[in-house]
């Protein structure tokens, strides 16, 4: 009896989905004029939206996040930003109604992202020349992601007394992605609508603001002068443009654009080196590539240095040699074109002493497949070149296509799993030996010989893997313990036989053996989406005794680094009174992972993709 309920169920659903296809390729497959024109809003957005923003699409935000949004950016989205090629159908009439549709912010709000919380007096450079100091991503240019610094004071005897401090909200957001910097009593972050913050440390009152251009997804990085004193601070934006800023005045000394490519974008978080500043950069092609009579695809991940005194390209590198041309059609004879992708999503390692750079690389997304997709590339500091390619996944041709519930026409054949690399490389030094650390999101952690061309010296399967599966943006290590996340959560999972293991892993780093794992039991109330679940996709800290991991659930935990106890754990799925006035609350941890200095913590919460929960919060936390 149950088999039978299951299968009518099934077929139920089956007849749903092709209902929905159905009349999703009558709007689409005739003009504005005969059919569009003829509907309401919200008609409309059911018909050309909703089956992406109801849970459709895999990275679009749902509607409850879109309702956060203010008009005009869900308008620019529509016209110049991520979503033109969809609207390109739509009068301006139809995309002004829809923006208005789906937004609930009032437009004042959206004006100005100060409403109060601002500091009595400013910043001085001084002040930013001070302990403690995170200048980047990973904690140090081998992104290690460890913080031991004289003015730590939290640790696995009182870190279970951390108590939340205050909280920073970020107007007109639903997600908040940037990790903090920090320089003295300054913290520095941004928010989704592209306002870089300098905050007071110990408050989180505001001391001053810079507006950029587009959202800002990558930590801020602080570069010193000769005195170590803070100096500038260096950033990207959605749209692939490369700021600095004075520290001193809060003035832009220069912005460049670093890739013409239309969806070219920068995710992972630069870094500097000499006169250098080395930038990663991707793209959010894999996302048109949904729209059949798009001709999938055009873009080749690259990495670009800059002179950091004025911004002048010194080299830039594609990770595919080779321009994409025509490749065959789709099923709707639309021209693919290829190779392409091998997107760079991670932040840079630097390696002083070979005068190297490290980066992990994305899947292709057409075939022909290249053999720098799902990869760890080693190039030269000086010049760019490839030293060498360590390709741990071969064959991955995937798009955006592969996961909708209609058209499927761009999705390559025998399309592969998605499992790029999130996370940067880690620089390690065991027992008097060099070693780089890759986690994929095929749940494999590879260790390589920088000194032997990238060869793999040990892997670890750890998660089961999949495109929401493995590791995906951050692992962390003492040099003699790497502490590996693992999310595994997701229908498209690698290997079905391995049972799913979200939370938190240990192995020694010199050989991968396994010294323990904590396994994090589901924690999501009934009939969630599937963007809930208990696995650690953010990057997670390491402190003596202590490493931290952010859970795309919103819980975030303690773990002892002995034996994976909780030591310590925080609820972050609510409301909250922010310090700046602004409506407040809490989401899924994702991206970005905590920080931890002195007696505080910091990290940001909300993700809004990928079916997670939205939040616009960064939340404080202190031993008293």
């Amino acid at each position: 009896m149950k088999k039978k309920i299951l299968i009518t169920l099934a077929i139920f659903f089956a007849l749903m989905i092709a209902a929905f296809g159905w009349f999703y390729w009558q709007i689409t497959h005739q003009t504005s004029e005969t059919i569009i024109s003829d509907l309401d809003t919200k008609t409309l957005f059911d018909a050309r939206c909703g089956i992406c923003h109801n849970g459709g699409a895999t990275g679009a935000p749902l509607v409850s996040a879109l309702k956060l949004m203010p008009a005009d950016r869900i308008l620019t989205a529509m016209t110049t930003g991520v979503m033109r090629n969809q609207a390109m159908t739509l009068t301006d009439e139809q995309k002004q109604a829809l923006a208005t549709y789906l937004s609930d912010v009032d437009p004042s709000e959206s004006k100005n992202e100060v409403v109060k919380g601002l500091c009595a007096d400013g910043v001085t450079i001084e002040e930013t020349a001070t302990s403690p100091k995170i200048d980047g991503w990973g904690m140090g240019q081998r992104n290690q992601r460890y913080y031991n610094e004289p003015d730590l004071k939290i640790n696995a005897t009182n870190v279970g007394d951390l108590e939340l401090d205050w909280v920073f909200a970020f107007p007109t957001a639903s997600r908040a992605r940037v990790q903090p910097t920090i320089a003295g009593n300054t913290l520095f972050t941004a928010s989704q609508l592209g306002t870089i913050y300098a905050l007071d440390r110990q408050t989180g009152c505001t001391r001053w603001t810079f507006q950029a251009d587009a959202e800002v997804r990558s930590a801020l990085v602080i570069e010193r002068d000769s005195t170590n004193k803070a100096s500038r601070l260096y950033f990207s934006d959605f749209n692939a443009f490369v700021y600095a800023v004075d520290l001193k005045t809060q003035k832009l000394l220069w912005k460049v654009k670093i890739d013409d490519h239309p969806n070219a974008t920068i995710t992972g978080t630069l870094s500097i080196f000499e006169d250098r500043l080395f930038v990663p950069v991707s793209s959010t092609e894999v996302l048109e590539s949904a729209d059949e009579k798009y001709a999938c695809c055009t873009f080749r991940g690259s990495m670009v240095a800059l002179n950091k005194a004025d911004g002048a390209m010194v080299w830039k590198t594609y990770t595919i040699a080779d321009e994409p041309s025509p490749a065959g059609e789709n099923s709707e004879g639309t021209t693919i074109m290829g190779p392409s992708g091998a997107p760079i999503w991670t932040g840079v390692t630097i390696d002083t002493l070979r005068r190297t750079l490290y980066i992990g690389t994305g899947e292709n997304y057409t075939r022909p497949v290249t053999l720098t997709s799902d990869a760890i590339i080693a190039f030269s500091l000086d010049d760019g070149a490839i030293k060498w390619v360590q390709q741990t996944m071969s064959g991955d041709a995937w798009n955006g296509a592969c996961v909708t519930l209609f058209s499927r026409a761009n999705c390559p054949e025998n399309n592969g799993p998605d499992a790029d690399y999130g996370a940067p490389p880690i620089l390690v030094n065991s027992n008097g030996k060099d070693l780089i650390l890759a986690g994929q999101k095929s749940g494999k952690v590879t260790a390589m010989d920088p000194d032997n061309n990238g060869a793999i010296v040990w892997q670890r399967q750890v998660g089961r893997g999949g495109t929401m599966g493995g590791v995906h943006w951050g692992m962390a290590t003492d040099e003699k313990i790497l502490y590996v996340p693992i999310n595994d959560r997701g229908l498209y999972d690698l290997n079905p036989e391995i049972p799913k293991s979200p939370g938190m892993h240990a192995f020694n780093v010199a050989d991968g053996k396994p010294l323990w794992a904590t396994i994090e039991e589901d924690r999501c109330p009934a009939l969630t989406l599937r963007g809930c679940g208990p696995g650690i996709s953010a990057a997670i800290t390491l402190t003596p005794g202590v490493v931290y991991g952010p859970a795309l659930d919103g819980i975030m935990k303690a773990y002892a680094t002995d034996d994976g106890r909780e030591l310590w754990a925080f609820d972050a799925r609510r409301d909250f009174e922010a310090v700046n006035g602004v409506k407040a609350f809490g989401g899924a941890f994702d991206s970005d992972g905590p920080v931890v200095v002195g007696n505080q913590l910091f990290v940001t919460s909300g993700y809004a993709k990928y079916a997670a929960k939205e939040g616009n919060v960064l939340l404080a936390f202190k031993v008293k």
